[in-house]
Order: structure tokens, then C-alpha cells, then sequence
């Protein structure tokens, strides 16, 4: 069995990652200044400052998002080791706040999470890792009593149609009809106005009847199988070292790259294969506290950009379309914001020639839609980088859309995101052909706007050349894929 390559450390120095620095360290550090927007109370959004003093003069900081009226915290982020001077440039450019104590800022964040969740509305994600800013909620804060919602009720402002057909089913479930207000933002969002005036030219919008029609997004049932526990690698140990070694943990250096691709190509294929089964085990139920104890090792995303040089179309694509099959609070761990760059290559190498399969993926029930999003650009690369089979790709999309008209209202096979992300690889390809298809599928009203305009910019834009996609976006060479990848790092 494969080990963990050790790290000589120094006494009593312990290397965390930013995140498991927030979870196990950030509470330790003193209190400093709150602070929370003036008009909170008025507009019912605002921000809820919090910070930490480190001894040498740094200050650590979450940003809290605070929805008062319906939707409690609303998004979160954090920076560690701020200088004064940054942290004051971020709150003089960017945010209306004055200062507070640290018992309002925490009674007006968790007092808007309660008040949530009687709506059945978790908090934002990202709150799993910036409440350890706070301390915990425990009687030892004293309560601060504030009001929450408007006239005695729950009250949510929406930004668009999308956003509110993701709330209004959770409110009739758990409030019931009637038992709630509700407005649209639409197209008045940037206007100066206050509270109340703001309020009145809103009302206009929540008598649409897309608010009953509009699907909500898809949720998240996937069931994954039992992977295994342990793990039993043919390769040499040092491959295993190499993948788990956090000095490059985005990239792999190309002397390590082609070390591994020397070797023999069975033998490491399926080595990569249990190593992304194995680790798809620790972690697919959550991120344990000591998976990465010497910071992130990247070890699955590595594992993905060799299947494409090394795996096959059968074993290999199911490995990788398993990891798709994951929550978003895994793929986030595992490959942040670098998705598109990690899987579309891949995807493309092994699935050129399993199409089918790839379209079975995308008519599952109940998966991320920013997981499935990735099939549509590697399937669109195949007629990018392989003209003679722009039919076939073109015949493919076609089944989807067709499949997304019949399932958009549904939600839970195609959602509305889904939709209009689809749409960029059809302009990719140029896909004239198929409007008749996209108009019926807007026809649907279900698809989202926001994401890719209406079906007049769509039937605009398929027939512009500059839209054409790059058959080179997505570089399918490995050195060039990792060399992207460390540029990334270094910046």
C-alpha cells in the first residue's frame, strides 16, 4: 500500500491550507473592529464586517452578506493576514459601513440565519467556512433582539425570475401561501430610490405569471456507490508521492510529467483510476479535517489530466464522469474555479468516441449543473477539431435540446442554468441549424436570460463569425495543460 510522503517540519510549525487555517486556528486570534451597513435595517441587505487581530498587526476578515428581510446570509468570503491599509481600502472603496460591536454583528448575522431557516433557506455555502470567524453561538453572546422581515413577514426581493423560482417553493413549503411577501428587482435594481418607493415600483413584477411557471433549480439526490477504502497501486511509490506532494499542487512539473508517463501505460492507468476512486471515498461526503494535513495536494485533478493522455474510453470515462457526479462542495475542494481547464480536455480525449455515453451523463436526474456543463463544450470540440463529424455533434445537440424542451419544467434532469450554459457551445459550432430546436426551447420561458440573452441574441449572434469557438481554447497537449495550470498558481 502506498504511503503519505512525510514532510520534515519544524518544531512545532504546521502548514494549513487558508481554509483548514479558518477551521482550526482563526478563533484563537483576539476580536478587532465590527462593522455593518447604515441602512441594513431601511433596505434590508447589507454587509456584516468582522475581524481578528494577529499578534504581529495583521487583521483577518470575513464579509458577511446579510439578507434581514428572507434570505439570511446571502454569500461570505474571508481574508487572512490583511495589512490595516488593505483592509481599510476595502471598506472606504467598496462598502457604506460603520462601526458596531461584535455582539450586533453577531446577532444580526445568526438572528438573519434563524429567520431563514423558518423558510427552510440554508445559509450560503461559503458560511461553512467564515462562521469560525465568529464565535460560536452560544449563550455566552448576549441576545440582541432585532426585526427581521417586513410587516411580521418574510419578505424576499429577488434579483430576477431565476433567482425567485428558487425560493418560492421552499416558502410555500414551509410558510405556506400567503404567509409570505415577494417582489422582482427587474430592471430598477440600480435606481437611487428609497425603501419605500423602491417597494412600490417592484410590485408590478410579482404579478407575473412566471413566478408559478419558472423551474427552480435542479437539487442534488445523486446516491454515490461504495469506493474503496484502501488503496493497492501497482506503479512504483514515488507515483503516489508526486500526486499527493504539495509544492505543486495545481500542476505537475513536466520532469514529473513525463517520469509518469514513462511508465508502462496499463499499469498507471489503472493505478490513476483507483487513485481517484479512493480519494473520491474520503472525501465525496465531506472534506475530513486531516485529508490535506500539509496543505492542498491536488491529487484528483492530476490524476484527471493524466487519465486524458494515459486512461481509456471505457474504465477511464467512468472514473472521470463519476467524479461529475459529486456535490458542489467536493468539485469545489477539489478544482475550484479551474473546471473548464481540468475537465473539457479530458472529457473531450476520452469521450470523442462515446457520445452516447456522455449523453446518457447529461440526461441523468438530479446531478450539479456545473458539473454537467463541461460535456457540452468537449462534445462541441469534436466538431471544432474533427470537421468531418460537425453532423454527427450537430445531431447530438440536437437529442439535448430536444431533451431539455420535454424536462425544463421538471428541473430535476435539465434546469434553467443548464440551458443557457448549453447555448454557448452551440455558438461555438455555430449551429444554425438547429434554431428551430432553441426557439422551441425558449418557448419553454426556462430558460435563463441572464446566462445567455434571449432567443433574438442567440439567432444574432449564431450567424457572427467572431463567435466561432477557438479549436485551440482548450489545450489537449499535457505539458501545455499543466504549464497553463502553474500559470494560474503563480499569479
Amino acid at each position: 500500500m502506498a504511503k503519505k510522503k512525510q514532510k520534515k517540519q519544524q518544531a512545532g510549525a504546521q502548514f494549513l491550507s487558508p481554509e483548514q487555517y479558518m477551521k482550526q486556528r482563526v478563533r484563537s486570534l483576539e476580536l478587532g473592529k465590527c462593522y455593518i451597513s447604515d441602512d441594513i435595517e431601511e433596505y434590508g441587505e447589507g454587509h456584516v464586517v468582522v475581524t481578528r487581530k494577529h499578534t504581529g498587526g495583521r487583521i483577518s476578515v470575513a464579509f458577511y452578506l446579510v439578507d434581514i428581510f428572507c434570505l439570511g446570509v446571502k454569500d461570505s468570503f474571508y481574508h487572512l493576514r490583511l495589512e490595516e491599509e488593505e483592509l481599510n481600502n476595502i471598506l472606504e472603496k467598496d462598502m457604506d459601513v460603520r462601526v458596531c460591536s461584535y455582539e450586533e454583528a453577531h446577532n444580526w448575522i445568526y438572528g438573519a440565519i434563524s429567520w431563514a431557516e423558518e423558510a427552510g433557506i440554508e445559509p450560503d455555502k461559503s458560511f461553512a467556512v467564515t462562521q469560525y470567524m465568529l464565535e460560536e453561538d452560544t449563550d455566552e453572546i448576549p441576545l440582541i433582539e432585532y426585526e427581521y422581515g417586513r410587516d411580521g413577514k418574510h419578505f424576499l426581493v429577488a434579483n430576477d425570475n431565476l433567482e425567485a423560482s428558487r425560493y418560492l417553493p421552499l416558502l410555500d413549503e414551509n410558510l405556506g401561501e400567503g404567509n409570505y411577501t415577494f417582489v422582482v428587482r427587474t430592471d430598477i435594481k440600480d435606481l437611487d430610490l428609497g425603501p419605500d418607493e423602491m417597494i412600490e415600483r417592484l410590485k408590478h413584477a410579482s404579478e407575473s405569471p412566471l413566478f408559478k411557471s419558472y423551474g427552480s433549480s435542479t437539487q442534488y439526490t445523486y446516491q454515490h456507490p461504495d469506493y474503496p477504502t484502501t488503496l493497492q497501486l501497482d506503479a512504483p511509490e514515488w507515483l503516489y508521492l508526486e500526486l499527493r506532494d504539495t509544492s505543486h499542487p495545481i500542476y505537475l512539473p513536466d520532469e514529473v510529467t513525463d517520469r509518469i508517463l514513462a511508465l508502462p501505460r496499463d499499469t498507471v492507468r489503472h493505478d490513476l483510476e483507483q487513485i481517484v476512486l479512493y480519494h473520491m471515498g474520503q472525501t465525496c461526503d465531506g472534506i475530513p479535517d486531516d485529508y490535506d494535513p500539509d496543505g492542498y495536494a491536488g491529487t484528483i485533478s492530476h490524476c484527471i489530466f493524466l487519465l486524458g493522455e494515459l486512461g481509456n474510453e471505457d474504465s477511464s470515462l467512468d472514473v472521470v464522469l463519476e467524479v461529475l457526479r459529486q456535490s458542489s462542495d467536493f468539485t469545489d475542494y477539489h478544482f475550484g474555479d479551474s473546471g473548464d481547464e481540468v475537465f473539457v480536455p479530458t472529457l473531450y480525449l476520452l469521450g470523442q468516441n462515446k457520445l452516447e455515453k456522455l449523453m446518457n451523463f447529461v440526461k441523468e436526474e438530479g446531478l450539479e449543473t456545473f458539473c454537467k456543463c463541461y460535456i457540452f463544450p468537449a462534445v462541441a470540440n469534436v466538431a471544432l477539431l474533427q470537421p468531418e463529424r460537425r453532423d454527427e455533434v450537430v445531431a447530438w445537440f440536437r437529442e439535448v435540446i430536444q431533451f431539455a424542451t420535454k424536462m425544463l419544467p421538471k428541473t430535476q434532469w435539465f434546469d434553467a442554468n443548464l440551458a443557457g450554459l448549453m447555448l454557448y457551445s452551440l455558438l461555438d459550432i455555430q449551429a444554425k441549424e438547429l434554431l428551430p430546436d432553441i426557439r422551441k426551447m425558449f418557448a419553454t420561458k426556462l430558460v435563463d436570460l441572464g446566462v445567455c440573452g434571449d432567443f433574438a441574441t442567440v439567432s444574432r449572434l449564431m450567424y457572427d463569425p467572431r463567435e466561432k469557438g477557438d479549436p485551440n481554447r482548450y489545450i489537449t497537449e499535457i505539458h501545455k495543460r499543466f504549464a497553463d495550470m502553474k500559470r494560474r498558481w503563480d499569479r
